[in-house]
């Protein structure tokens, strides 16, 4: 029997609930997601409960996946998150996959974030880092 298989029948699961692989363990439980309930700045307001984003009082508008990924990187605010993890947990991507939707996904939240989209830092070969604005 497979290591995969043997994993999955003992129940290693991602923490959307989804089936894992026992290589890529180590990236299921590399993002615990902290009991946080939002993030506010002067400007950018993320509710994590309700999944509403603000911009100077106004409602931005995500698709799904721009919302979860947005969430994930504001959980782990000035910590670098792998684009490997990334993949896992907004995507169900296993970490080996070769594609381009991040950087594509990063792009369009970057837009939508105007001047805050700044905040989202490229980490060259590594990931994306959420650098939380400086308190006034």
């Amino acid at each position: 029997m497979r290591a995969s298989a043997r994993a999955q029948r003992r129940g290693a699961v991602l923490q959307s609930g989804a089936p894992c692989k026992i290589a890529s363990l180590w990236v299921c439980r590399a993002l615990p997601l902290p009991n946080q309930r939002f993030y506010r700045d002067e400007h950018l307001f993320v509710d994590l409960r309700n999944q509403l984003v603000t911009l100077d009082g106004q409602t931005v508008t995500l698709t799904r996946k721009e919302y979860e990924l947005l969430a994930l990187l504001v959980q782990h605010g000035g910590k670098v998150v792998p684009r490997a993890n990334l993949l896992t947990h907004v995507w169900g991507y296993v970490p080996k996959t070769r594609t381009r939707t991040v950087d594509v996904h990063i792009g369009r939240l970057r837009q939508k974030l105007a001047k805050h989209g700044r905040f989202i830092e490229t980490v060259f070969k590594v990931g994306y880092r959420f650098r939380p604005a400086p308190r006034p």
